[in-house]
């Protein structure tokens, strides 16, 4: 197995079994904020790109491009009507080969259904009330799409996350929308529909993690978490599946302003998100990360081993079985998202 991380400089190809030296570092493109794998393919990757200085990655030419080959090589594919935009998201459906979700700045959303060599905007989400309101705390306050999420449980529908605008949800695969808002901050960075549970959503945010147990009417805030502002969600199957999360201690200017740097940790759920709890590192402490967990990944091949990518280069494994972090790679580019490769 290789891991397919994109960082602020690149991808770089990395094989956790054999020590932490990237395999492939490549420019083309030049950064990468968000990732998605097709389902019927692996080798097929589309990759999104923004400019945040804060983050330490730079836009290129282009802000979506797709490799057919596992990362070696990629081609261009944004959408002509936003190229102007950032990709924020990207989401490959679950049961639909070739059909891609991408999520931009000015929060917009497009559909490919032919692998990205054509995409339409997704219209109805230019028509939802309030959507004037929305926006986002750093000049030029442009809010945009920040989450995709399918359910396990219908192809048909999906959960969009606004940052900041709120929760919405398509039942008939991005045709049209409806808000789902009621008692959670809007700060959206990520949702998750429950394995088990279709009326059960989780969902991080810049004030802390929100459950709604009855598919979005309304949230519920989590208390417990020492840290409020979370970023990845991890569901993982099964009824007594674990839940993970990170969150830092503040947004992201400080990650690279403060002496703890984002001063974030890891958490794991044994309850479906009622309780948290931090993980430990490998001496059994626990220990408050510079960098920002910004994705986790679970290893196709063994159902007990996660991986993070920290925003600080960094990237992890942690053993479910003993509940431990390991670091298997360091001094990477910031890392932001990444996928499995066979």
């Amino acid at each position: 197995m290789r891991l397919c991380i994109g960082t602020a400089k690149g991808i770089v190809i990395l094989e956790p079994d054999h020590g932490g030296t990237p395999r492939m570092v490549l420019a083309d493109p030049s950064s990468i904020w968000c990732m998605a794998q097709d389902c019927a393919n692996p080798n097929i990757l589309y990759a999104g790109s923004i400019h945040n200085a804060q983050a330490g990655s730079a836009r290129g030419k282009a802000s979506l491009a797709r490799s057919g080959d596992g990362g070696r090589t990629w081609n261009d594919v944004t959408p002509r009507m936003a190229h102007d935009d950032e990709v924020w998201a990207i989401a490959a459906s679950p049961s639909s080969p070739d059909e891609v979700f991408v999520g931009t700045s000015h929060a917009r959303l497009f559909k490919s259904e032919d692998g990205g060599r054509n995409f339409r905007e997704c219209t109805a989400f230019l028509k939802l009330p309030g959507r004037e309101h929305w926006s986002f705390p750093p000049p030029p306050h442009i809010p945009h799409v920040r989450s995709i999420s399918f359910t396990p449980h219908d192809p048909d529908t999906l959960y969009i996350g606004v940052e900041e605008g709120g929760v919405f949800r398509s039942r008939d695969r991005g045709d049209s929308f409806e808000p789902l808002n009621q008692g959670i901050y809007a700060d959206i960075h990520c949702i998750a529909v429950d394995t088990e549970n279709p009326s059960r959503l989780y969902a991080t945010t810049g004030r802390g993690f929100y459950i709604s147990a009855n598919s979005g009417a309304s949230w519920q805030y989590i208390r417990g978490l020492s840290r409020s502002y979370t970023v990845p969600l991890m569901v993982c199957a099964g009824a007594d599946g674990p839940i993970y999360t990170a969150a830092s201690a503040g947004p992201p200017p400080l990650w690279s302003m403060g002496a703890l740097g984002a001063d974030a940790l890891m958490f794991r759920s044994s309850d479906r998100g009622h309780s948290f709890r931090p993980i430990a590192s490998r001496d059994g402490t626990t220990h408050p990360t510079r960098g920002m967990v910004m994705k986790f990944l679970r290893a196709p091949a063994d159902g007990g081993s996660l991986f993070a990518a920290l925003s600080d280069g960094t990237i992890a494994r942690i053993d479910e079985r003993e509940e431990t972090v390991i670091t298997i790679a360091e001094k990477l580019p910031p890392a932001f998202d990444m996928v499995a490769l066979p």
